[in-house]
């Protein structure tokens, strides 16, 4: 988990208000292999979950225990949750690039376990939808061979772009989930010659620190990570000091144009300023309810 750098960010944002409150942090993996284990012999008041929908078969015991917990990431019917608008941030960079002519996109998923592979669910299955939409829009096909699932690492990212690349595929353009797979593929690109943006646009999503700072610099999708920590944590403080209701929580996603894309009239502007290129983002959608 930790060779993605989102989740530093993340526990950023919780932590900092754990520490506000005086509050001890504790971060769980699988004991063992079994989640459920873990979270039934964990020291503590309540959860923030990540990346896993409240019907999760290991995350049932804790609403049978009354025990309460947020999730981030992920689809709840009975806790709070915070997400971001994945689908909505995954179309603007899919529209953008097919926009520009582009049809020999890949694009970089998140790996899924088998009994997954007919159903792409939660953060995963909101973005392809997004990009899915863009492409329709464009009337552009996607076929499976241009949808490559691999780890949410450097490594995972630079594997899959290389292994496409063996197999005879010549994409323009990559759009990857998530940032740390779109700067490994940026890393493929670099050792077998291939020059972004001339030859090849990539956009992650996520805009983690390593993201503006790479060589090229990574257009993504911004999303407010230690942000999305910040509100988790505070819904769940309110939930062990309240019983607050339940809110469902979609912050923004923004498009964010670098190096990494050819953008070149907009990008140099931008950079003499100091900054990046921003599409406008989506509005905050909050919904409480009990």
């Amino acid at each position: 988990m930790f060779a993605n750098p989102f989740f530093s960010t993340l526990l950023e944002g919780i932590g900092s208000v754990t520490d506000e409150r005086g509050m001890g942090l504790l971060t769980l993996s699988p004991l063992g292999t079994s989640l459920e284990q873990a979270l039934a012999t964990a020291p503590v008041d309540g959860f923030v979950i990540l990346g896993l929908d409240e019907k999760h078969a290991e995350v049932a015991p804790l609403r049978r225990r009354g025990v309460p917990f947020v999730i981030v990431d992920g689809d709840a019917e009975t806790a709070s949750s915070v997400n971001v608008d994945d689908e909505g941030g995954a179309y603007a960079a899919a529209d953008l690039l097919l926009g520009r002519g582009h049809r020999d996109i890949l694009i970089l998923t998140f790996h899924a376990p088998p009994e997954e592979l007919d159903r792409d669910l939660g953060v995963r299955g909101r973005r392809l939808r997004g990009y899915r939409r863009a492409f329709a829009k464009h009337d552009a096909p996607i076929t499976d061979d241009h949808v490559v699932r691999t780890f949410v690492t450097l490594e995972g990212g630079d594997e899959a772009f290389s292994a496409a690349w063996a197999t005879g595929l010549r994409p323009t353009a990559v759009l990857a989930v998530s940032d740390i797979m779109a700067l490994g593929a940026l890393r493929a690109a670099r050792r077998l010659g291939i020059t972004v943006p001339d030859e090849l646009e990539v956009i992650g999503f996520d805009d983690i620190p390593l993201a503006w700072a790479s060589q090229p610099a990574l257009s993504t999708v911004h999303q407010p990570i230690a942000e999305k920590g910040r509100i988790a944590t505070r819904l769940l403080i309110r939930a062990l000091d309240e019983g607050a209701a339940r809110e469902t929580i979609v912050l923004p996603t923004e498009l964010r144009l670098r190096e990494s894309t050819s953008d070149m009239g907009t990008k140099n502007a931008e950079r003499a300023k100091g900054g990046s290129y921003r599409r406008p983002k989506s509005d905050l959608i909050r919904v409480a309810s009990r």
